[in-house]
């Protein structure tokens, strides 16, 4: 009752949302609003919500700075009614976690994904090739991925979050063997990171911000004091190639890399995966009289990273200058929550989106 009092009820919020939602557009010109209505109740004149999707549009263009990276994941609101709240995120060049899109869904099925990635695709991509999609694996979400041209190979791809697949593993034997065969079933550039081609960028999991502290890990320092213990041998000046024997150090060490300047690449796999040189690529860059500097992505690059929040936010005014919608909404009552006397018990693991 306190809550009511304070907030309204669930019924008057879904009701006020359209105009809400309408209001966040006036102010601020350019942000998306997409519905998607389950029907029309003659009696009421009202109609029944189903979907609701939205991006604002300072994170819109600021997307066009970042990395081509998006994870995707969803959540249950915990509330009178059991929709699921689905969000589209990207990191910027500060690994800082940009959000890209929201969308109020009834379910997490094929349909409910299917039309997220629709307007995803539509309003915050935009046409922008090399995309590489991030999410666990619900049925219904893998279904309307390989249905998006936006997700397709060879232009674009879709990745599995590997924590997720981590908990497939037993400690038995024949725990073990079962769950491996199961994953063996899958294609292993979906969920490893040696077979993924450079298409995450060191992300491996939905959950962006816990992912930073390993993308940073080994390239926080540029250029790094382990680039100075290194062995270069140079092969081709054409290419800018040179193999790279590593310093022996407690037991480890002496290992050879083969860098290729010109393909920006090592055989470490380092700087594809994260885009930043690695200390063998540092190493040869030195030798051929290269800025390493030069040699990293550019959506690390400051101008970029600033370009990414050019665009301001808008605050809203006062409910009294919200126009209008052109429709009303009620909420949809088959999917209702039953409430039992007592504190409410929940079987579900919780994930970062929780």
């Amino acid at each position: 009752m306190a809550r009511e009092i304070v907030y309204g009820t669930w019924e008057s919020s879904v009701q006020k949302l359209p105009k809400y939602l309408g209001a966040i557009q006036k102010y601020n010109p350019g942000t998306i609003v997409e519905w998607k209505h389950k029907g029309f109740q003659q009696s009421t004149g009202k109609y029944v919500m189903r979907y609701v999707f939205w991006a604002f549009k300072p994170c819109i263009d600021g997307f066009q700075f970042c990395r081509k990276i998006i994870s995707v994941d969803g959540t249950h609101l915990y509330t009178k009614y059991k929709y699921k709240l689905l969000i589209a995120a990207a990191l910027d060049g500060n690994q800082q976690v940009l959000p890209l899109a929201f969308a109020i869904v009834d379910e997490e099925t094929y349909p409910s994904w299917k039309w997220f990635l629709q307007q995803l695709s539509r309003h915050v991509i935009r046409g922008r090739r090399g995309m590489c999609l991030i999410s666990d694996r619900p049925g219904g979400l893998i279904k309307a991925v390989r249905e998006d041209p936006d997700f397709v190979s060879p232009h674009e791809v879709h990745r599995i979050s590997i924590k997720k697949v981590q908990p497939h593993y037993g400690r038995d034997k024949e725990a073990k063997c079962q769950r491996f065969a199961y994953l063996d079933q899958i294609n292993k550039e979906k969920w490893t990171a040696s077979h993924d081609g450079g298409w995450r960028c060191g992300i491996l999991t939905t959950n962006m911000s816990e992912c930073i502290n390993g993308v940073l890990k080994g390239a926080r320092r540029l250029p790094q004091q382990k680039a100075v213990e290194h062995t270069v041998t140079k092969y081709s000046h054409a290419q800018q190639s040179a193999s790279v024997v590593t310093r022996r150090q407690n037991g480890h060490g002496m290992n050879t890399h083969v860098v290729k300047i010109a393909n920006r690449e090592c055989s470490c796999g380092k700087w594809n995966q994260f885009g930043i040189p690695c200390s063998h690529a540092q190493k040869v860059c030195g030798a051929y009289n290269i800025s390493a500097a030069s040699m990293v992505k550019d959506y690390y690059d400051l101008i970029n990273y600033n370009n990414t929040y050019s665009k301001h936010f808008e605050p809203v005014q006062s409910e009294d200058y919200w126009d209008d919608p052109n429709f009303q909404l009620v909420h949809d009552p088959t999917i209702r929550t039953v409430t039992r006397p007592g504190r409410n018990q929940t079987t579900c693991i919780h994930n970062e989106m929780d």
